[in-house]
């Protein structure tokens, strides 16, 4: 893997939130515990993540239902996006193959 991973005590330490209290967005599949070679931690996307749910937890104070519900509403929103991007690309490059077949 090309990313480092940080170990979720660490992480913990450094968000000032219990482990335990990682292991429990672990298990309601909100981040992903990766391992590298003998390393167990997270990868950075899923340290910002988990920042994510921290931050919306005590500075804005939803419960985990709702940070789950934001979270999916993001993901879906992010593959909107790339979808869209997609069909973009396709369509400039439809509209430049047809100006080339026209000129």
């Amino acid at each position: 893997m090309s990313e480092s991973i940080i170990s979720r005590d660490e992480v913990a330490e450094k968000l000032r939130v219990s482990p335990r209290i990682l292991i429990r967005y672990e298990a309601r599949g909100l981040v992903h515990l990766v391992r590298e070679g003998t390393r167990e931690g997270y990868a950075p996307a899923e340290i910002r993540r988990i920042w994510t749910i921290v931050s919306c937890q005590r500075d804005l104070g939803i419960n985990l239902a709702g940070v789950e519900a934001i979270l999916k509403l993001r993901d879906h929103l992010g593959e909107v996006h790339r979808q869209l991007d997609g069909l973009a690309q396709e369509l400039r490059r439809l509209t430049e193959t047809e100006a080339e077949h026209d000129a």
